[in-house]
């Protein structure tokens, strides 16, 4: 949840905007999510956490009251709205990094038929890392700096597709970043040789993202060479932590950074704790149409992002070191360089999650549910307490056992009166633990509709069951969003073999044409030849005094019988 500084700064907030003309009740203020939902005419997310860190660095009370009156503008006034045509847009229009729970948030405080539009780094949906790329417009309103996010009914309006438009975003970031900071300029380097990314203008986490080659080609100023892959560290908008797999202090300075610095003091700031490695892989698409997010490294390679572990897949390189994730790592690491020693490498980092559920989880869940089947509801939850007990479990995964075991105790609660109200604030408890882990998990919003029922809490059952409806639109608009795609994709790919095909035909159909020329060629040769032959024998006779005919003739032998 916010500070109590932020949650003032929003009370403030609300205040300008009734002064301003707007109805308390059109405000809905999520103080878990750290954003306040205008709902009027037009749906206005306010980003609480964001604009409470610009108000956080203003100088004096003077400052302070003109960052409200911005947002004021902003926010109420509509001075932020995402413009009706994408010519007004200019070079606003830019890409923005986002994680997927902020994505899955935002989708759940959209009308039904709404979506964000979004990909992941390398285009793909649905996401399979946890980082997405969506579509913002970048607006400055009396010094606060605002971005507005692009919504499906914008594209629509504009008549363009996500890719067309992220086309255009990527142009002007691209024409952004040439304005920047010179090449030489764009890392500020730790001694350990770790750099941090120098615009500083809310953009460098995407601009690192999409322009991979601006880590390749990183270099220390002090000359050193480094051995190893591009490790990155996405930490905010505006920071972005860059090292070498076999720097251990660089590493360790990142670790320090990331998860004892900016995780602890700006959570909500965060993108991702998880490291990634920058690689060089084969082009799978080569010589096809490519998504303007696959970003070409050399001749038939793309550069790829993917999470970073210490001699881990798909490289195995030995020799690497790890990014520390607490104090007792950090300290060991420096430890151990300052004496001399072999620096530790840790392999099992609890913040960085396995891609694959391990076994021994997937078999208690799996239990907990054939005990959940049978009846057996209490079984059940100690079933899935044993579960959640395995190291390196995704969130969402985890999200689904919180949930599954809320449903075994209300089931529970139910059937026992003597025991509804304790179960049920567990119940509660769990499924709560659900929405944090997964912001999508639709059953886990029912779930604690259902908890709050039995517990008489009749308005925030209606609340959860509104956050349910707007979650379950949003998958379906996703789902929607993804057939379009799916479809235009289809399409392309019809009217690209259509085009070949032509291509092929016209091709054959002048290589008919060139071999008829051909043949007509040495016809005519033949025919020159019969020609000269002829001329030839007429010379002859006419030297000899001889009939032409008769000097065409085949010679015949001189003999007697």
């Amino acid at each position: 949840q916010l500070p109590a500084m932020a949650a003032a700064f929003a009370k403030r907030l609300l205040d300008a905007f009734v002064d301003a003309g707007l109805d308390r009740q059109q405000c809905d203020f999520d103080e878990a999510a750290g954003q306040m939902i205008i709902n009027n005419d037009i749906t206005r997310v306010v980003p609480i956490a964001t604009l409470f860190a610009q108000y956080s660095l203003c100088a004096d009370e003077a400052a302070r009251s003109k960052l409200v009156d911005g947002a004021m503008k902003a926010f109420v006034e509509g001075a932020a709205d995402v413009p009706s045509s994408i010519a007004e847009t200019g070079d606003r229009l830019l890409p923005q990094l986002w994680n997927k729970q902020k994505i899955a948030a935002r989708q759940m405080t959209l009308p039904a038929g709404f979506e964000l539009p979004h990909c992941g780094l390398r285009g793909e949906l649905p996401l399979d890392g946890d980082l997405g790329v969506v579509l913002v417009c970048d607006y400055g309103v009396d010094g606060l700096s605002i971005e507005t996010p692009v919504l499906s009914k914008d594209l629509s309006r504009w008549g363009l597709s996500f890719t067309a438009a992220l086309g255009k975003a990527l142009e002007n970031l691209r024409a952004r970043t040439k304005k920047g900071p010179s090449a030489d300029r764009r890392w500020e380097h730790h001694p350990t040789g770790c750099g941090e990314s120098c615009w500083k203008d809310r953009f460098d986490a995407v601009r690192i993202a999409v322009f991979p080659k601006l880590v390749a080609t990183r270099k220390r100023p002090d000359g050193v060479a480094e051995q190893g892959g591009h490790v990155v560290a996405f930490a905010t908008t505006s920071c972005v932590l860059a090292s070498m797999s076999k720097n251990a202090l660089g590493l360790c300075f990142m670790g320090d950074t990331l998860n004892l610095q900016i995780s602890l003091r700006d959570p909500k700031q965060l993108l991702t704790s998880i490291p990634m490695r920058l690689m060089k892989m084969k082009d799978p698409q080569s010589g096809s149409a490519r998504h303007p997010l696959e970003s070409t490294a050399s001749e038939g390679m793309v550069w790829r992002w993917m999470p970073y572990s210490p001699g881990g897949p798909p490289l195995q390189s030995p020799g690497e070191f790890s990014v520390p994730v607490d104090q007792g790592e950090v300290d060991a690491i420096l430890e151990a360089a300052e004496n001399g020693r072999a620096v530790p490498v840790f392999t099992q980092t609890p913040k960085v999650a396995s891609a694959v559920s391990a076994p021994t989880f997937l078999k208690m869940k799996e239990q907990g549910n054939s005990l959940f089947k049978a009846g057996e509801f209490m079984k059940a939850v100690s079933a899935y307490n044993a579960a959640l007990r395995e190291d390196g479990v995704p969130p969402a995964d985890a999200a689904v056992v919180h949930s599954n075991a809320a449903q075994a105790l209300l089931k529970t609660a139910e059937a026992d009166p003597s025991v509804c109200k304790p179960l049920a604030a567990e119940a509660l408890k769990r499924a709560n633990e659900a929405v944090g882990l997964d912001p999508t998990n639709v059953k886990a919003y029912a779930r604690c509709a259902a908890a709050c029922d039995l517990l008489e809490e009749h308005e925030a059952a209606a609340e959860f069951r509104q956050h349910q409806a707007r979650c379950q639109a949003a998958a379906e608009a996703t789902q929607q969003a993804r057939r379009a795609e799916a479809e235009q994709r289809r399409q392309q790919q019809e009217e690209q073999r259509k085009k070949m095909a032509a291509a092929m035909e016209e091709k054959a159909r002048c290589d008919a044409l060139l071999e008829r020329e051909r043949e007509l060629e040495r016809r005519r040769a033949k025919e020159d030849a019969g020609d000269l032959g002829q001329a030839e024998a007429a010379r002859l006779s006419s030297m000899l005094g001889m009939d032409s005919t008769l000097a065409g003739m085949p010679a015949r032998g001189v003999g007697g019988n």
